[in-house]
């Protein structure tokens, strides 16, 4: 019987991930599926429970926690993450986030904001 909340989706995308544990690493991981609040990740090493994770997608990055992380065949394990966070939309964002540079625009010139430090003394 499945006992699960939500029904799962079958997926099959390669993704980075970050291991937030004493020593940050960054391993090749395979997204096999997903749900509303988690998914099923393929890796080749085991990572512990309660390991906070980053896993990067082509323009999302998903935040959360593995709750399991099991053994399976030939060195590959399976870890369950249930997801805290996901960010998506990553290159608009970074586009806009561009417009705010400290370059000035065209329209502004170069010098158009001095210090005015020392001037009402």
């Amino acid at each position: 019987m499945n006992q699960r909340r939500e029904s799962r989706t079958a997926a099959n995308q390669s993704v980075w991930v970050t291991l937030y544990e004493a020593v940050e690493t960054r391993i090749c991981g395979r997204i096999r599926n997903v749900s509303g609040r988690g998914l099923g990740l393929e890796l080749d090493q085991r990572i512990g429970v309660g390991t906070a994770i980053r896993i990067d997608l082509e323009d999302s990055m998903l935040l959360g926690e593995v709750i399991y992380c099991r053994p399976e065949t030939d060195g590959v394990f399976y870890a369950g993450v249930e997801l805290e966070q996901a960010l998506n939309g990553l290159a608009a964002l970074g586009e806009m986030l561009r417009g705010f540079s400290d370059e000035p625009s065209a329209s502004e010139p170069a010098d158009a904001v001095k210090d005015t430090r020392g001037q009402h003394e």
